[in-house]
């Protein structure tokens, strides 16, 4: 069953570089370039009914399928913070923060993991806020909450979904102490409001491997794990994700 947010492949034995895979939803359309004999794309949040997933080499049509997606009802997240008053300052810093973010999650580099499943970030899962359920924050709406929130005690060991490049591993404003890692072919995973980061930017890590402790940096009402995964900077929800039979 397809669902928003779940991940597909193809199967490319003779890709070339100029294939890309187009996923058309709801009038849009959003294109992962192929970059490898196996690729990935990610249906978007928000699809509804039918969506076209095509395959072009150039102009050239190499594949069409409509796969039905399931519609799924999210609940809605209310949360209190302390606000902070946004200053010119911090604006210019969530702005940078956010293009960095932006950037990085859409840059599709070559194969770097090794195992055909992803890992939990955590020894022990318990959600607290699903992918996608609709954050109010102070009473007001705001954005739809891009990954899952793992409780866990302050100092948790936080885990290497999958072997990769970390890109990112500093303090960013809204999601506090952040890796980022980068697992190739487009394959991102995020993991934020740590209390210590344990890997520098540049760091070669294995699935598996010790990358952070579990904090409340950022924008955050306690303890917790903010994790996220990306394919070509679609947001991929990350039960979906864990439930894959083969990645």
């Amino acid at each position: 069953m397809t669902y928003p947010g779940s991940i597909g492949y193809f199967l490319l034995p003779n890709y070339s570089r100029n294939t890309k895979i187009i996923v058309g939803v709801n009038g849009k359309k959003y294109e992962f370039p192929v970059v490898f004999k196996k690729a990935y794309f990610a249906i978007p949040y928000g699809a509804k009914g039918t969506v076209a997933v095509s395959l072009k080499e150039g102009e050239k049509n190499l594949f069409l399928k409509l796969i039905p997606v399931k519609e799924k009802k999210y609940r809605i997240s209310r949360i209190w913070v302390k606000e902070r008053k946004l200053t010119k300052k911090l604006i210019e810093r969530i702005k940078k923060e956010s293009t960095l973010l932006r950037k990085t999650l859409t840059s599709v580099t070559s194969k770097k993991f090794r195992e055909n499943r992803f890992y939990s970030p955590l020894k022990k899962l318990t959600i607290t806020t699903p992918f996608g359920a609709k954050r109010i924050i102070n009473g007001k709406k705001r954005s739809i909450h891009w990954g899952i929130d793992l409780k866990a005690p302050l100092g948790t060991p936080v885990f290497a979904s999958l072997s990769g490049r970390v890109v990112l591993a500093r303090d960013f404003y809204y999601t506090g102490n952040t890796i980022v890692i980068d697992h190739g072919l487009g394959i991102y995973t995020l993991y934020a409001h740590l209390s210590k980061i344990l890997v520098k930017e540049g760091q070669i890590v294995q699935a598996g491997q010790k990358i952070g402790k579990v904090g409340s940096t950022g924008r955050s009402t306690g303890p917790h794990l903010h994790f996220g995964i990306y394919v070509n900077g679609i947001k991929v929800d990350p039960i979906l994700a864990f439930n894959l039979r083969s990645l």
